[in-house]
């Protein structure tokens, strides 16, 4: 596990110790880190270099002797996923490229499309439908129900991520949301849906929310278009 954190920030096993002691200590000085680590204090000094210039470790401000502080783990955490991210974007349009000659060499079935019914099915999905985007995030939420914590902290989370665009009902603000996510109001709309690699668009009817799921690259083109329209007429 260890090995495979330093591999992710790009360091050493001892700029890892140095951080992971600054985390579970507090603020230290060269010097506290060179004790308890047991490592030469002129060493300390190239690896904490290494560790700020990383972003993952500061100098606090006005201390003397210098004391040092971790980022907070999880924004080490985000950095990282951002960065991987970042990484896997750039690369996606060679792996495009491959997978357009793999389709033309074998016959596949890799196409879904699939009915699916109840709030709670339908949340999952739209979860779904964030997380494993790639690029931008189209979303029409029309209905209450559908706007639980949950969801809303998957937007939060993935916004860092992605681009994410939502249209809702004028009845549903306010939202408590980062001014990242773009939203837009409407004050009529009978249905809804989430769209990225995968869309899932659904209606109400009877007093109960269903849909489709499909990954067709036709159908979610026609969603996305139909959507960046009703975004540029609201």
């Amino acid at each position: 596990m260890m090995q495979n954190i330093s591999t992710a920030l790009g360091i050493g096993k001892r700029e890892l110790d140095i951080y992971l002691t600054l985390v579970e200590r507090g603020d230290l000085t060269a010097r506290d880190i060179s004790e308890v680590l047991k490592v030469p204090y002129t060493k300390v000094y190239l690896y904490l270099s290494k560790l700020e210039k990383l972003g993952i470790v500061t100098p606090v401000e006005k201390t003397r002797p210098q004391r040092y502080r971790a980022m907070a783990p999880m924004e080490v955490y985000r950095k990282l996923v951002a960065t991987v991210s970042e990484s896997l974007r750039q690369i996606k349009p060679f792996f495009d490229s491959l997978q357009l000659i793999y389709e033309s060499n074998v016959q596949i079935t890799s196409t879904f499309l699939t009915l699916v019914k109840g709030v709670e099915k339908i949340n999952q999905l739209v979860e779904e439908v964030i997380k494993s985007a790639d690029g931008e995030v189209y979303m029409a939420i029309p209905f209450r129900e559908l706007l639980t914590y949950r969801l809303l902290a998957t937007v939060v989370e993935e916004s860092r991520r992605v681009e994410i665009k939502m249209i809702v009902k004028e009845n549903l603000l306010p939202l408590e949301l980062p001014p990242r996510v773009e939203v837009k109001t409407i004050g009529e709309m009978f249905g809804g849906g989430a769209i990225g690699s995968a869309a899932v668009i659904f209606v109400k009817y009877g007093g109960e929310i269903s849909g489709i799921h499909s990954n067709d690259r036709y159908l979610i083109e026609i969603a996305r278009t139909y959507f960046i329209h009703l975004w540029q007429k609201v």
